[in-house]
């Protein structure tokens, strides 16, 4: 497992300062453009996102499977190839799209920004395919680089933007400068293998994608599907509410997925690449305890963030991105519970592929997103945003439970086992929450409870370092990491 850490650690803490800092320009962002900005730019990057999803038929995924370096460059050649395709069909339609499209959605504006997504899916497309090819060959301090340059990037490009004019294309135009960035730095770190690519050939590239064809049929349908699923809300709150209420929803979730996703797609993908290695026998190694290894860190990692916001939601938000968007900090609390099981979930939801049970993730995939647009359209029709949200989250809680229970169930791990697991650390952070709950209720001093929120986390983070060597370990190399890269 020393090699899995060190790996995750390359994808953390490539640069902590950067992304601290990347963070810390949020609350900038914020306090220039509204939350009607912020919910056109919601509706624009869920629109590319589930297109960008299409864009590979989910051919990137297979990557890291062929046991030659030929071969895994030829379905990297397939990807790209599609990623144009489809950056290309889209820009096509585009033309065909009617003029009252604002109209039709309720969303105010958006038609104006429409022409950029063919670029945006290329880039984005591009920044995927890159991706699993670094992991395939381990060089994670390039993935590293390349999401550092993409998140501040885009941040500094979103404030510079408002010094000409306040619209949503800053929003817009600061994201797809960032993946063009870290697009241009991942190349950097590829040209050395440009002796494998020289190899590629269009009858290998159709080979592949028979042999693979398992990706397209299953796996992208399923990945279309879980990616409307968390972009669904952008669409249906837009039209029975407003782009305001977007933008609210757009900024909890943000804030939340932006750290939790850091540690979270980085653990996942190294974890693709450990576990693809221990099924073909390249390396040594029990899959059960890697999953099981993981699965805890992840919840001792996420639990007591996930805490402090259901208690802290709205009084940080206001607190740190101005009086404007302590909706958002509300929505946070409605959603914690199902995106920390989304958090615990996603990294390990490459078993599916590992294991070929394409077909359940795809009917998994595709019961969710119909259960959550109904739970969508009961609480627009018959409700507030609030309760709207609150029916999404709890059908996210149920099946993500489900999905947890199934995955773990392959590695040979009991529901037993996995609910104790998730019951201790949950326990501690309770435990250890309860005078942050106190002093919220007696005191009106809001530096007093923040200084009580980080006594308590470092108390919560001093146990579960006691309790777990091997999350000692992680934490000791982590501090090593950041002690050479200042």
């Amino acid at each position: 497992m020393s090699n899995f850490i060190t790996n995750v650690l390359k994808l953390v803490s490539g640069s902590v300062t950067a992304q601290v800092l990347g963070i810390i320009l949020i609350p900038i962002i914020t306090r220039i453009y509204n939350p009607d900005d912020f919910g056109i730019f919601q509706l624009f990057i869920s629109l590319s996102g589930i297109l960008v999803i299409v864009s590979t038929f989910s051919y990137q995924l297979a990557i890291m499977l062929p046991k030659t370096e030929e071969d895994a460059a030829n379905v990297t050649a397939l990807c790209i190839v599609l990623v144009t395709f489809v950056s290309l069909l889209t820009g096509i339609g585009i033309w065909l799209i009617p003029d009252n499209v604002d109209n039709i959605f309720n969303t105010p504006g958006i038609s104006r920004y429409l022409p950029l997504l063919p670029l945006i899916i290329f880039l984005n497309g591009i920044f995927f395919v890159q991706n699993y090819w670094l992991s395939r060959k381990t060089r994670f301090g390039v993935i590293a680089g390349s999401r550092v340059s993409n998140t501040l990037t885009s941040k500094l490009v979103q404030i510079g933007f408002a010094t000409w004019i306040i619209t949503p294309l800053g929003l817009i135009g600061g994201f797809i400068t960032g993946y063009a960035f870290a697009d241009l730095i991942m190349l950097k770190g590829i040209k050395k293998d440009i002796k494998i690519f020289k190899q590629v050939s269009i009858k290998r590239m159709k080979e592949v994608a028979i042999q693979y064809k398992k990706f397209p049929l299953f796996s992208s349908w399923s990945s279309i599907a879980n990616t409307i699923s968390p972009q669904v809300p952008a669409f249906l709150l837009a039209y029975f509410y407003s782009t305001s209420v977007v933008g609210h929803f757009s900024l909890a979730n943000q804030v939340v997925n932006l750290p939790m996703g850091i540690v979270g797609t980085a653990i996942g993908q190294v974890f693709f690449q450990k576990v693809s290695e221990v099924k073909n026998g390249n390396v040594e190694g029990d899959m059960k305890t890697i999953v099981e290894e993981v699965y805890k860190k992840l919840i001792s990692i996420g639990i007591f963030p996930m805490i402090l916001l259901v208690i802290l939601g709205e009084q940080i938000f206001v607190f740190a991105f101005g009086e404007n968007w302590g909706i958002s900090g509300t929505y946070v609390r409605i959603l914690v519970p199902w995106i920390f099981l989304v958090f615990l979930s996603s990294p390990i939801s490459t078993l599916y592929n590992i294991f070929e049970k394409q077909k359940v993730w795809l009917t998994f995939s595709i019961v969710l997103l119909a259960s959550r647009i109904l739970a969508l359209i009961i609480g627009g029709t018959h409700g507030d945003p609030e309760f709207a949200l609150a029916l999404y989250s709890f059908t996210g809680i149920v099946f993500w439970l489900w999905n947890n229970a199934y995955l773990l169930g392959l590695v040979g791990i009991s529901k037993k086992e996995s609910v104790e697991i998730l019951v201790k650390y949950t326990t501690i952070g309770i435990i250890i929450s309860i005078p942050l709950i106190l002093i919220e209720l007696i005191s009106t001093s809001f530096y007093l409870i923040i200084f009580t929120a980080v006594v308590m986390t470092v108390i919560y983070y001093a146990i579960t370092l006691h309790e777990d060597p091997m999350f000692r370990k992680m934490f000791s190399t982590l501090l090593v990491n950041v002690r050479n890269r200042n």
